[in-house]
């Protein structure tokens, strides 16, 4: 009997395990820049009143930073806080587009490694049915023999 259905099998394992992997590899990337140090973070960065107020965004929707220039401290309390509103709401929007971005790139990359699993698993499948077709028509042939002799012992 031949080997060909256990390395079809072996395969087609193979195959799943490292679709797996790469799962996981995406998932960890995930967990990583979720709770990782500031540096690891996604980040963006918004602007208002002609770059006097600066807001930084981090991913998970967390703001990292805000700068206003001091010579916006003569302004209104509620202009200075309109300012504050459009820098802080273009670096969330900046940060949510590079977030999905992101998304996107792992989606991509996770389907150009998937992209040959069809093929590899046909050709395995093919090669699994050979081998069960060859095995199938040994039976046959030795059943179709007779009762083969035995030997006293």
């Amino acid at each position: 009997m031949t080997n060909d259905s256990f390395s079809a099998a072996a395969s087609l394992d193979e195959l799943l395990t490292r679709t797996q992997q790469a799962l996981s590899a995406m998932r960890s990337r995930a967990v990583e820049h979720s709770d990782g140090a500031p540096a690891q973070l996604l980040r963006a960065e918004g602007g208002a009143a002609g770059g006097r107020v600066r807001a930084v965004a981090v991913q998970g929707g967390r703001l990292e930073s805000l700068t206003v220039d001091p010579e916006l401290a003569g302004e209104p309390l509620e202009t200075l806080c309109g300012h504050l509103v459009v820098a802080v709401n273009a670096a969330l929007t900046e940060l949510d587009a590079r977030v999905s971005a992101s998304a996107r790139a792992d989606v991509d990359a996770l389907a150009a490694r998937l992209g040959g699993l069809p093929e590899q698993s046909a050709r395995d499948m093919e090669r699994f049915s050979r081998a069960m077709e060859g095995v199938a028509a040994r039976i046959r042939r030795d059943g179709a023999a007779g009762p083969r002799a035995t030997h006293p012992a």
